[in-house]
């Protein structure tokens, strides 16, 4: 039987999944949108639009009163522009330390396990019993 490497393949996405994850949160910044861009010049923001949605912008710049961005990470211009005193509130990604050790702890435990699991796999299979 053959399901080792369905098994391990899919226990690596699962810990590959989880640590891109669980290591940043969106933080809520207390300043205004235009000083956040102008001081922390973030690589993206986050900002909650006046109906409560939220919308995620790269490489965003503040021309005048507009915060301008680029939905897609690749585009190479800003094609989305947004009245200042329409983002209610502005967000920025950053590494979450606590988070980040419990996943470290979590994927840690579960490669453990999943050693474990296999050696006895492999042990059980050597010390059988022959059928006669």
């Amino acid at each position: 039987m053959r399901t080792r490497p369905f098994f391990t393949r899919s226990l690596a996405t699962v810990l590959v999944s989880a640590q891109l994850s669980g290591c940043t949160r969106w933080r809520v910044e207390p300043l205004s949108p235009a000083d956040v861009v102008a001081r922390q010049q973030p690589s993206e923001v986050r900002v909650r639009l006046p109906d409560g949605s939220h919308e995620r912008l790269y490489r965003p710049e503040i021309r005048g009163d507009t915060l301008l961005g680029r939905r897609n990470v690749n585009a190479t211009q800003p094609d989305r522009a947004l009245r200042l005193a329409d983002v209610k509130e502005i967000a920025t990604s950053r590494v979450d330390g606590a988070g980040t050790a419990v996943l470290v702890v979590g994927v840690a435990i579960v490669g453990l396990i999943a050693a474990a699991q296999s050696i006895r796999m492999s042990l059980g299979g050597l010390g059988g019993t022959t059928a006669e």
